[in-house]
């Protein structure tokens, strides 16, 4: 059964986008396998194996099946119009952060507007969700949550949501500290050009799993148009 995500994604051809891509190894837009760095001592396609999934990205909705009586031309539909209803944001530009044991991009100073945007597309999907499976709870509360966020996991289907909610992009899996120390330095000067200035959220997109061993595939994209 497929699932579905809506994430920001950098528009293609962007410096950002081309950094990602090629950082993961993977284009999410066309499913194509792309070169990447070499690092000494540092095997990167087990180190991004996680993130090349679900391709360069930050999440806001994050995967979902699609209930019984919904369809994914009326989830198209729908994104369509919550995209062209919100006007881009802008944000501190981007750094490079520890979250957990895995290096991310995050603003570097907090971003309200961002924080509403996923808040809104968090309930705006909502009514075309399905109800969280046993598995995929199971699945979830194998990670250690707060008493809250099990509530919105129940609630959302998620657990990192509204307060929760922290805006990343994925740039390695879980690695150990000796692993994070040999890559941060052949990461930071890769990332001058990428991030180089004020950080604007001007599109987001559908990502799709189409079944659980297949990676999440982009099959549409709007830009942010509202006033």
């Amino acid at each position: 059964m497929p699932r579905y995500a809506i994430y920001f994604a950098p528009q293609p051809g962007s410096a950002l986008d081309r950094f990602g891509r090629h950082w993961l190894g993977r284009d999410a837009w066309t499913d194509t396998a792309l070169d990447q760095p070499s690092i000494a001592r540092v095997d990167l396609a087990s180190a991004t194996a996680f993130p090349r999934r679900y391709g360069f990205h930050a999440t806001l909705k994050a995967p979902f099946v699609l209930k019984q009586t919904a369809s994914e031309a009326e989830l198209l539909e729908a994104f369509d119009g919550f995209a062209t209803r919100r006007p881009p944001v802008e944000a501190a530009p981007l750094c490079l952060a520890t979250l957990g044991d895995f290096l991310a991009l995050v603003p570097s100073s907090p971003c309200p507007a961002i924080d509403v945007l996923a808040a809104d597309c968090v309930r705006g999907f909502e009514p075309l969700r399905a109800p969280l499976s046993d598995a995929d709870r199971q699945r979830r509360l194998k990670s250690p949550l707060s008493e809250k966020q099990r509530a919105y996991l129940e609630a959302w289907g998620y657990p990192y949501v509204f307060e929760e909610f922290r805006f990343h992009m994925t740039l390695t899996g879980p690695l150990a500290r000796e692993h994070r120390d040999l890559i941060e330095p052949e990461l930071r000067p890769r990332l001058v050009d990428a991030i180089g200035g004020p950080f604007v959220m001007d599109c987001l997109v559908v990502s799709k799993q189409a079944s659980p061993d297949e990676p999440f595939r982009i099959i549409a994209s709007q830009p942010l148009q509202g006033a």
